[in-house]
C-alpha cells in the first residue's frame, strides 16, 4: 500500500515518522512519478544527513567530551559532527569524504580552489 510504502521510505531515509499532511499528499498523488518526487524530497532533507552520519559519527567513535577520567567537553566538537552531515546532505564522494579526514589539513594547502576550514574541520576525526 501506498501508506506502507511512504512510512518506510520516511523511516528508512530520515528516521522520522512521516506528517499526517505528508501521508494524505502521498496517498492522493495519482502522478506518475510521485513514488521518484517523495525519494528525491527525502534525500534532500536535512534529516537524511542527521541519520545516515550519525551511522559514520558512531564508527569514528565521536562524543561531544573527552571521554577520559575527566570527562571535559570539547567546544569545537561540534564543528566535525555538521561536517559529516553536511557531506552527506551534499553527497560527498565517498573517496572525498575519507581523504579528508585523514589529510584534510595537507589538502587544504594544495587546493586553493576549495575552502581551507572545510578540509581541516574534517580532520576532526583524528
Amino acid at each position: 500500500e501506498r501508506r506502507q510504502r511512504i512510512r518506510r521510505a520516511y523511516y528508512d531515509l530520515t528516521g522520522l515518522p512521516p506528517s499526517f499532511f505528508e501521508v494524505v499528499s502521498f496517498t492522493e498523488d495519482a502522478r506518475p512519478d510521485a513514488w521518484q518526487r517523495c525519494i528525491d524530497r527525502l534525500l534532500a532533507s536535512p534529516a537524511y544527513g542527521e541519520r545516515w552520519g550519525r551511522h559514520w559519527l558512531d564508527l569514528a567513535r565521536y562524543a561531544d567530551t573527552a571521554g577520559e577520567n575527566t570527562d571535559r567537553p570539547l567546544p569545537e566538537a561540534w564543528r566535525y559532527r555538521n561536517w559529516v552531515i553536511q557531506a552527506f546532505n551534499e553527497d560527498m564522494p565517498y573517496s572525498r569524504f575519507i581523504q579528508d579526514q585523514i589529510a584534510g589539513d595537507i589538502i587544504a594547502r594544495e587546493d586553493r580552489d576549495e575552502s581551507y576550514a572545510d578540509h581541516v574541520i574534517a580532520t576532526g576525526y583524528l
